[in-house]
């Protein structure tokens, strides 16, 4: 029998590449990032996870640079795609820049991990969700596999209708994607863990909890998800410090393609907590 698995989880990190007008925050930029990347990585735990949206808009530059930081950690690290990863280049560069798949399952004793790619190709005008034809039947086949042994997604967009904002346009998979079709047919628990919408948020549904994670420039924070013979607890790990914050508002306040929401994240944070999930179906719907 598996020991006790730890995954730490980190939001969307928004590594940028220094554009025209922002080259003043090179030194913010490279403090911040192999700053806050240390104190993610040393946090014990088996496997290391982005949320999506790792690079501001994935060039391939912002791809070589932050992943120069991560793999200097030497820690098993899994990205999913977000869509700012998504914009810059076609989705065969991205994978090849990541040098991950696109979509994966890692099985343990104790529970099964699925990675989902849910970032739409070089699309400007709608960075919601998707997931395609070939996806599906693949969740439909892991989560049929997974019997009632705990499953564990991980994908950048939430589940329309989940947690906060998942109903406003382009803030999850849409609903005429039938994600949730699939998930509640899971037996016993499972938990789906997605960024995009920069606000902390947790949320349940039948036998499903819902978890989503702010933005690291918003709010230098982490989960740590431990996974044990009978129950999966999240918590939240303030990685706070006033050095590392000021810098983060800088490079927020001067990168393109993002807005720093400070306020959400942070008054969103105090609700958190650690959140046990049974392996067991729950009885009704409910907001944590």
């Amino acid at each position: 029998m598996e020991t006790n698995m730890r995954i730490a989880v980190m939001g969307d990190l928004h590594y940028p590449a220094l554009e025209e007008g922002s080259a003043h925050i090179a030194e913010d930029r490279d403090v911040f990032y192999a700053r806050f990347l240390e104190q993610f990585f040393s946090v014990p735990a088996d496997l290391y996870v982005s949320i999506g949206d790792l690079t501001n808009f994935g060039w391939r530059n912002e791809f070589e640079e932050v992943y120069a930081i991560i793999n200097g950690h030497q820690k098993p690290f899994i990205q999913v795609l977000g869509n700012h990863d998504a914009y810059a280049m076609p989705r065969r560069e991205v994978l090849a820049a990541t040098g991950q798949p696109r979509f994966q399952l890692i099985e343990t004793d104790t529970a099964a991990l699925a990675f989902l790619d849910t970032a739409r190709e070089q699309d400007f005008t709608d960075w919601g969700g998707t997931i395609d034809a070939e996806q599906l039947a693949w969740l439909e086949t892991t989560v049929a596999n997974s019997s009632d042994k705990p499953l564990i997604v991980f994908g950048h967009h939430p589940v329309h209708g989940t947690t906060a904002n998942s109903t406003r346009d382009k803030r999850s998979i849409p609903p005429n994607i039938p994600v949730w079709d699939i998930l509640s047919k899971k037996m016993g628990s499972g938990l789906y863990v997605n960024g995009h919408n920069h606000v902390n948020s947790t949320a349940a549904r039948e036998q499903w909890h819902f978890l989503q994670l702010a933005a690291i420039l918003d709010e230098q924070a982490m989960r740590l998800i431990e996974i044990s013979e009978d129950s999966i607890t999240i918590d939240f790990i303030d990685l706070h410090d006033p050095e590392l914050n000021k810098r983060a508002v800088t490079i927020g306040n001067a990168i393109s393609h993002f807005e720093l929401k400070r306020e959400s994240a942070v008054e969103a944070a105090g609700t958190n907590h650690v959140i046990p999930i049974l392996k067991q179906v729950s009885a009704s719907a409910k907001q944590l």
